[in-house]
């Protein structure tokens, strides 16, 4: 393991984690989660449920950077997947110590989890949970999940509408808080999309990770997801999905050409430990955990939003990158880009 120190970032963001990225119209492209910010932004806010940046740098072997982000008027980064009129209009009422709707402080907030390139549909599919926060410290529930579509560099990804609503006022959500949190980590292979599902909202210690499968071209149709039911078989009842390993709810899922494996990598539950699993196909049967590495040790708090970084492996991919974030002080945060090489067992 080799750490090769932080991902720069823009100076005017403070704080922020996730991490996932992957490879589109030529650029690496990153998603964030909560970004707490220098300066307020143009609409006045410190805090923003979601950002993005993107580099052309593509080796990873020296770290990476020249990092970019779309800026409003106040040069802050923006939304990648925006709020609606009413999700903002909401956060605003709510907005501030002297806030004009009780209780301050309470929000919608979009997290993406991971970006998928379709490069047959020159798009890219974007992730997304949308987040009911209240005040105070991990008081938040997710109420349903998404997909995004990102056109071009110029943003943001657009959400759409899927018919009857399955979360009253929100249309645009293919999943509720009672499914499984798909669209953790994703990929395509064979034009086919593959999603996992870790975790379940309304169920605090579910780890399971559930597999969903669709045409890449059907993405957005709910109705054409087929759910992994075990034994070989797939299922459109989403009830009728098991866990094909346990991991956590941030994780990522890809093929690696060095193993010849399939690689899920994720940080273990209040710990420091990057662990990873591996599997002949998508639904497995998947491996026992092997430990990767041990992150830095955060100022407060653990790590938990390790994501692999499949476009910078290269030549015969015995190298694969890992970037997670780690606090260093209260609303201070840098994420770390480490080099692992792999070992064939």
């Amino acid at each position: 393991m080799t750490d090769l120190g932080t991902i720069k970032t823009n100076r005017r963001i403070l704080a922020r984690d996730g991490g996932s990225s992957a490879l589109f119209q030529g650029y690496s492209i990153w998603l964030y989660g909560d970004t707490f910010l220098e300066k307020p932004d143009a609409l006045g806010r410190g805090l923003i449920s979601n950002t993005w940046s993107y580099t052309k740098d593509l080796d990873a072997r020296d770290g990476i950077a020249g990092f970019r982000e779309r800026t409003d008027s106040h040069r802050a980064p923006t939304m990648l997947v925006p709020e609606t009129p009413e999700e903002r209009a909401f956060n605003q009422a709510h907005d501030g110590e002297t806030c004009r709707e009780k209780p301050c402080g309470e929000r919608w907030a979009i997290w993406p989890p991971a970006i998928v390139a379709d490069p047959a549909r020159n798009r890219a599919l974007v992730f997304y949970m949308l987040v009911h926060a209240m005040p105070g410290a991990f008081n938040f529930q997710s109420v349903g999940a998404s997909i995004a579509v990102l056109r071009d560099l110029q943003g943001p990804a657009q959400r759409s509408g899927h018919g009857p609503p399955l979360v009253e006022g929100h249309a645009d959500l293919m999943f509720n808080q009672n499914d499984p949190n798909f669209g953790t980590t994703a990929f395509i292979t064979d034009d086919i999309l593959y999603v996992y599902g870790c975790g379940t909202p309304t169920k605090g210690g579910d780890q399971g990770c559930r597999l969903g499968r669709v045409a890449a071209g059907q993405a957005l149709d709910r109705g054409a997801w087929r759910f992994y039911a075990g034994d070989g078989r797939w299922s459109s009842a989403i009830t009728d999905a098991v866990s094909v390993f346990d991991g956590s709810s941030v994780a990522s899922v890809w093929w690696n050409p060095f193993l010849q494996r399939y690689i899920a990598l994720y940080c273990k539950a209040f710990s420091e430990d990057i662990v990873m699993r591996t599997a002949p196909a998508p639904e497995g049967p998947w491996s026992s955990e092997t430990l990767l590495f041990r992150a830095m040790k955060p100022a407060e708090g653990n790590v938990y939003d390790a994501h692999a970084h499949p476009e910078y492996e290269s030549g015969d991919r015995e190298t694969i990158y890992v970037t997670y974030s780690r606090a260093t002080a209260p609303f201070r945060s840098e994420v770390r880009l480490v080099a692992v090489r792999l070992r064939k067992q």
